[in-house]
Order: structure tokens, then C-alpha cells, then sequence
């Protein structure tokens, strides 16, 4: 009898001391949870319009307003740009033969052509030139993070004429990814 008692003792014992150590729970997934959304980021910049066209020998009518925070960098080269964080460029581009919106614009940095936003209202573009068919001219790309390496860089407005026919190239402008 005494042993029945220490038996029923140890295993009394046991069970408190496997009670206190409860076994892992992974409860499944709740289908009818809502993923978190996906974390924001920067699409590529889409495929330029200008490829296979023939190029013009005119100078483009564009700016390149902004590369990030720079402003005015065809004037105040080489612009200077943060690393790692996405780039947006803007500015406006035009025929500058029949002094009419583009069929679109596009930025080439470094021999790489990237397709820009194209029409956005420009009406100090459209005053400044005195035609009001300009106002549909402004340009935006935003190159994602980590698409351009550290270090000095160029970039090229490639304006596509109004019938869409040829391209026109502005003139490079310098800045420095840092």
C-alpha cells in the first residue's frame, strides 16, 4: 500500500510539473484575416516612346525643373541627390518646330531612356511663350531607390514630336547621386 501511495504520489508530481509547461500553440491562419497592405514603393518607370524614332537636330523646347530636391539644375550643375531614396524629375517639353505639345517625353540618364508622366498644365510655359497650346507640357518620372549607383550622372530630355514621328534631345545636364 505504501508503495500504491508513493506511485500515485510521483505521478501526481508529474502531471502538476507537465501542467506547468504547456506545449506550443500555432493556431492556423485566419482566413478571413486582411493581409497587410503591400509596403510603398516606386514602380519602374515604363519603356521610353522615342525608340526607333529619327532624330531631330533641333534643340528640344524642355526644362528639367527639379532632379529631387535640386531645383534649377541646368543651371546649378552638377545637382546634387540623395542616395537611396526614390528620385522624381520634372519639367516641360515641347516641339519646338511647330511650338506645340509633344506626343510625349522622356528622360534619358546615362543612355537609358525612361518614359516620363507627359501633359501635365503648365500654364507659366504656355505664358512665357505666348501660346496657349502649351499648357499641356509638363513631364514627370520618379526613378525607384537604388536604381541609380552613387556617383556623377547625366540626364537628357528626349521630347517626341507632335506627330510622332522623330525625337528631339535637349541638352545633358549633370548631377550626383550622394
Amino acid at each position: 500500500m505504501t508503495r500504491r501511495i508513493c506511485l500515485a504520489a510521483t505521478l501526481a508530481l508529474l502531471m502538476a510539473a507537465a501542467c506547468d509547461k504547456p506545449k506550443p500553440r500555432h493556431p492556423p491562419p485566419d482566413p478571413m484575416a486582411v493581409a497587410p497592405p503591400p509596403a510603398p514603393g516606386v514602380a519602374p518607370p515604363r519603356q521610353g516612346l522615342s525608340a526607333g524614332l529619327a532624330r531631330r537636330t533641333e534643340l528640344a523646347g524642355f526644362s528639367i525643373d527639379s532632379i529631387g530636391p535640386a531645383q534649377d539644375p541646368l543651371n546649378h550643375q552638377p545637382a546634387l541627390v540623395p542616395a537611396g531614396q526614390p528620385l522624381a524629375i520634372m519639367g516641360f517639353g515641347f516641339d519646338p518646330v511647330v511650338k506645340a505639345p509633344a506626343q510625349g517625353v522622356d528622360l534619358v540618364i546615362d543612355g537609358k531612356t525612361y518614359g516620363t508622366d507627359y501633359g501635365a498644365p503648365r500654364p507659366d510655359v504656355a505664358a512665357y511663350f505666348k501660346t496657349p497650346i502649351l499648357t499641356p507640357t509638363g513631364y514627370k518620372v520618379t526613378i525607384p531607390a537604388g536604381t541609380l549607383a552613387p556617383g556623377p550622372h547625366r540626364a537628357m530630355v528626349r521630347v517626341v514630336s507632335s506627330d510622332g514621328a522623330s525625337y528631339f534631345d535637349g541638352l545633358k545636364i549633370a548631377f550626383v547621386v550622394k
